[in-house]
């Protein structure tokens, strides 16, 4: 499969542009250009939430793999949720870290659970003495 859109590819690349292909005028529909949306840290929360418990929910009919690669991706999401949430007004920004904090901890519960006894403690909560 990988080779077939390698060859794909090489195929379009390769292939000579048509000179003769002119530009279509354009349709008096313009579109305007705006900005990105700005981040909604409550809802991405909430999302993240979601997204941690349905991991929760499907562990056991998941394989270590997925299971590693869900959790590295949540955890990259958590930390991109936990720099929005800091951007919020001061009057919004306690519920919104609760929920966060209860959602990072249970994230935390997973990655302690992929851990095996005998792999590398990656979190300084595990080391000895903690």
């Amino acid at each position: 499969m990988a080779v077939a859109g390698l060859t794909v590819c090489a195929l379009v690349t390769a292939c000579p542009a048509g000179a003769d292909v002119t530009a279509r005028p354009l349709s008096g529909h313009g579109y305007r250009l705006e900005p990105p949306a700005t981040p909604d840290p409550e809802a991405e929360v909430a999302e993240l939430q979601r997204q941690v418990n349905e991991l929760h929910d499907n562990w056991d009919n998941l394989t270590p793999a997925q299971r590693q690669q869900r959790l590295a991706q949540l955890q990259q999401q958590a930390t991109t949720v936990s720099n929005d949430v800091q951007d919020l007004p001061p009057a919004q920004r306690p519920g919104v870290e609760l929920r966060l904090l209860q959602t990072t901890l249970a994230l935390f519960d997973l990655v302690r659970k992929a851990q095996g006894p005998n792999q590398p403690c990656y979190f300084p909560a595990c080391l000895p003495g903690l």
